[in-house]
């Protein structure tokens, strides 16, 4: 019998009105603001967010296009320029914020080696050119990064690079 009577089925349809209409009135008048989840960490963003802020995830699908031209811009200092230069994709915030990024990173990569040639012709050639090899190695790392997370979509921001990307025009 008590099962019976605890039985949502035998509950009368005006008492969970009454009681929805109690929680609604003890709750703060707070605006509700539209939010999605982002399906690729599940952080919780404003819905006109373009981008997750905690992976990078684009939260508008990107035409394939977009993708395959800004993992392009990685591949030298040269295929970045050309791609800022493109009047196609000057309006494309994506790509060019992968093709500046490339480019303070290539000139970055380039004015290391530069300075490291000049210094093991002077001093410690051995010891530069283990630091030069570690640098190779790792340049080679992250360009392959850098290329995969354009590829797919992603606004993968290095720490001095990425920021310094977003703000060039």
């Amino acid at each position: 019998m008590d099962a019976q009577l605890s039985s949502p089925l035998n509950i009368p349809e005006h008492t969970s009105e009454k009681s929805s209409a109690n929680i609604a009135e003890n709750s703060p008048a707070v605006p509700e603001q539209a939010s999605v989840k982002c399906p690729h960490c599940g952080t919780v963003m404003p819905a006109n967010a373009e981008f997750c802020p905690g992976c990078g995830w684009s939260m508008t699908p990107l035409p394939a296009a977009d993708r395959a031209v800004a993992a392009i811009a990685y591949l030298t200092f040269l295929a970045g320029a050309v791609v800022l230069l493109l009047p196609e994709f000057r309006t494309h915030r994506f790509v060019r914020f992968h093709a500046w990024q490339s480019i303070l990173l290539w000139g970055t990569f380039f004015a290391l080696t530069v300075a490291a040639l000049f210094l093991s012709n002077v001093a410690a050639a051995m010891l530069f050119l283990l630091f030069g090899i570690l640098i190779s190695l790792a340049m080679l790392f992250l360009w392959i990064v850098l290329t995969l997370k354009a590829w797919q979509g992603e606004r993968f921001e290095l720490p001095l690079f990425g920021e310094l990307a977003a703000r060039l025009p």
